[in-house]
């Protein structure tokens, strides 16, 4: 049986649920939306397509700030947050999709490609998710 995001509680030596469902929410925010609207914006005006590195939001920050959230706040900010991102990707054009950026790990990408490593970043968390002992099957 998988236990219900209220009463999942965290692996030892690994965050606890909230600060997974927080890491995702914060990369959301200020990784992959930022990513989008710069290169959505860039292709309109023709520029040359972005160029990132990776990044992620400070591991020991993300631990503070979510050291006291309940999984249930953790679950409403990251739904949040996909909502808003799912929401911008319901506004692009058919010619938005093929907005361009080049990324130092999974090279050239347009915005499905984009969408693909979001959905990477959230199974190699999602497993984290998952707490599993002897009463408790993945």
């Amino acid at each position: 049986m998988i236990e219900s995001a209220a009463s999942a509680r965290a692996i030892p030596d690994q965050w606890s649920p909230a600060t997974i469902l927080g890491h995702v929410s914060e990369v959301d925010e200020q990784v992959w939306s930022v990513r989008l609207e710069q290169m959505v914006s860039a292709h309109r005006a023709g520029l040359t397509p972005p160029a990132y590195e990776w990044w992620e939001p400070d591991a020991h920050a993300t631990v503070e700030t979510y050291a006291s959230w309940t999984v249930e706040d953790a679950s409403a900010r990251v739904m949040a947050q996909r909502i808003s991102f799912l929401m911008a990707l319901r506004d692009l054009t058919d010619n938005d999709w093929t907005a361009r950026a080049v990324h130092e790990t999974f090279g050239e990408i347009d915005v499905r490609g984009l969408v693909i490593e979001i959905l990477t970043h959230d199974e190699e968390h999602r497993a984290s998710l998952v707490y599993s002992n002897s009463d408790v099957t993945p």
